[in-house]
């Protein structure tokens, strides 16, 4: 009995050096991946009915990447199911769609299912890559570990914006909040034009009505100043309205 208790402790202690061996372990999970098409270097995320490949860039609910063959992995293998890489280094699929990888810039998740990208904006993120990456799209050694990255926010831009609305609506499931914020946006700015227009009729129709009559100076600025008066709540309501329609 002791010999074999002591085999067993010498056999674990012979299987975590060969583990650490490489360095920092590699940590995976057997899951059940309901995605037919999935592959080796796939990233893939929960979702609603089970795991599937990502395809939402900065997805925040990233699992892993499918991983081959590593030396530990936890939980039960079954014939459906496929081992996630969720810390450690392993082959990613990438793409240069996002722009031309660099070691030791972060991965993150894009709108190809499974691919990732390189990440410049603040988002989760599935690791960083261990070497340049200059091709189309292909397998790269990456070193998971995901995270939330705040970078440094860039200064917006018009082209900016509307590739990000374009890229939102490419995801079915993101078109009815895209076109809220839309909306949103349509109503808070024909509020505020509106009100500018009004507001430069009123002051140019006061000037105008007291340079023809200055005896009845007092009575025109008080009715500007309640047509402003006017002109602002409405104004104020137009862009309470699109916030409304924004977070409700």
């Amino acid at each position: 009995m002791k010999k074999i208790i002591l085999f067993t402790i010498l056999l674990g202690i012979f299987s975590f050096q060969i583990i650490f061996a490489q360095g920092v372990p590699i940590i995976a999970q057997y899951f059940e991946i309901k995605d037919p098409e999935v592959k080796k270097g796939d990233i893939v995320s929960l979702k609603e009915g089970g795991i599937f490949r990502s395809n939402i860039p900065y997805d925040k609910n990233i699992v892993g990447v499918v991983g081959e063959n590593p030396i530990l992995v936890f939980g039960k293998e079954t014939e459906k199911s496929l081992p996630v890489v969720s810390y450690g280094k392993t082959l990613v699929r990438v793409t240069n769609k996002n722009g031309e990888i660099k070691k030791g810039d972060f991965i993150t998740s894009s709108n190809i299912p499974g691919v990732g990208q390189k990440a410049t904006e603040s988002g989760f993120v599935v690791g960083r890559a261990l070497e340049d990456f200059n091709k189309n799209e292909g397998l790269i050694p990456v070193f998971v570990n995901i995270q939330y990255l705040a970078l440094a926010p860039k200064r917006p831009t018009f082209a900016g914006i509307i590739q990000q609305i374009l890229t939102a609506l490419r995801i079915p499931e993101n078109v009815p909040e895209v076109l809220r914020y839309i909306f949103a946006i349509f109503l808070a700015g024909m509020s505020f034009l509106f009100g500018f227009i009004f507001f430069l009729r009123t002051l140019r129709e006061g000037i105008v009505g007291i340079s023809r009559n200055p005896l009845a100076k007092r009575s025109i600025q008080t009715a500007m100043i309640l047509n402003l008066i006017g002109i602002s709540i409405l104004t104020l309501a137009g862009i309470g309205l699109a916030l409304f329609v924004i977070l409700y």
